[in-house]
């Protein structure tokens, strides 16, 4: 778990610094119209390099993870059956 925080906080810093320097400084008298659209823009681009990155940890953890997962239940199952035999015959 703390190896999924370790790679989860750069990306989360990473996407956190792209939203704070893509706001520009509205200035009195220009146009907000395009400077909406440029803060819309780059808070989009920002957020699917976000999202893109995360899918890429998630495809990397995901077969790494699953027979883990798989292996941990398969035991508990195991012990709790045994468990149950053994009590019935002693």
């Amino acid at each position: 778990m703390t190896n999924l925080k370790k790679k989860l906080v750069p990306a989360v810093v990473g996407a956190g610094a792209a939203l704070a320097s893509c706001v520009p400084v509205f200035a009195e008298g220009a146009d907000t119209s395009s400077a909406l659209s440029s803060v819309e823009s780059a808070m989009t681009t920002s957020f699917t390099s976000v999202a893109s990155s995360m899918t890429g940890m998630v495809a990397k953890i995901l077969p790494i993870a699953l027979p883990i997962m798989g292996i941990l239940l398969v035991v508990g199952f195991g012990m709790k059956a045994f468990k149950k035999v053994a009590n019935k015959a002693g």
